[in-house]
C-alpha cells in the first residue's frame, strides 16, 4: 500500500511540473484575417444568409473553412508557407462558381518563447477580386496583419 502512495505521490509531482510558456494563446498565435460584410448599396454591416468560404493552401482540393447561415464576419488563416499570397473562395449557394480574392502580403516571422516558436505577421496586405458574384467589391481598412482585433477588409455583397 506505501510502494502504491508512493508511486501515485511521484505521478503527482511530475504532472503538476510545468510552466507557464507550456500553453499558446492569444496573441502569441499567428493572426488570421478578419474580414466583415457591408451591403453593396447603402454601405452598411450587413449578414451573409449562407457563405461557403473556401481556401487554397497549395493542396487539392480546397480547405472548406466556413459553411454557415446569417453570417457578418470570417477569420480566415492566410499560407504559412513559402507562397506570397492566399486565394479565398466565396459562394454563396453549393454549386456557385463564386468570387474569388487573392490576398498578397509580405511575412514577417516573430520570435514568441520556446514552447511557442515563433508567429507569422503579414504586412502590406493587398487584396485583388475576381469574378463580382457574390462579392461587388473590397474596402480595404488596415493593410497588416499582427493581431485579431482589427477588420482588414469589408467584402460588398
Amino acid at each position: 500500500m506505501k510502494n502504491l502512495l508512493w508511486i501515485f505521490g511521484l505521478l503527482l509531482l511530475l504532472t503538476s511540473c510545468g510552466s507557464d510558456d507550456d500553453i499558446c494563446l492569444g496573441e502569441e498565435s499567428t493572426p488570421r484575417l478578419k474580414l466583415k460584410f457591408r451591403n453593396a448599396s447603402n454601405n452598411l454591416l450587413t449578414t451573409v444568409d449562407t457563405l461557403y468560404v473556401d481556401v487554397d493552401y497549395g493542396k487539392t482540393p480546397l480547405t472548406s473553412i466556413i459553411y454557415s447561415a446569417n453570417v457578418d464576419s470570417v477569420f480566415v488563416p492566410l499560407r504559412i508557407d513559402e507562397s506570397p499570397y492566399t486565394d479565398i473562395y466565396f459562394r454563396t449557394r453549393s454549386g456557385q462558381t463564386g468570387s474569388k480574392l487573392r490576398v498578397t502580403y509580405d511575412k514577417k516571422s516573430i520570435y514568441v518563447s520556446p514552447a511557442c516558436g515563433f508567429k507569422i505577421n503579414y504586412e502590406n496586405l493587398k487584396p485583388e477580386l475576381t469574378g463580382t458574384t457574390p462579392v461587388q467589391d473590397i474596402q480595404t481598412n488596415n493593410t497588416t496583419l499582427t493581431d485579431e482585433n482589427s477588420i482588414n477588409f469589408y467584402l460588398r455583397f
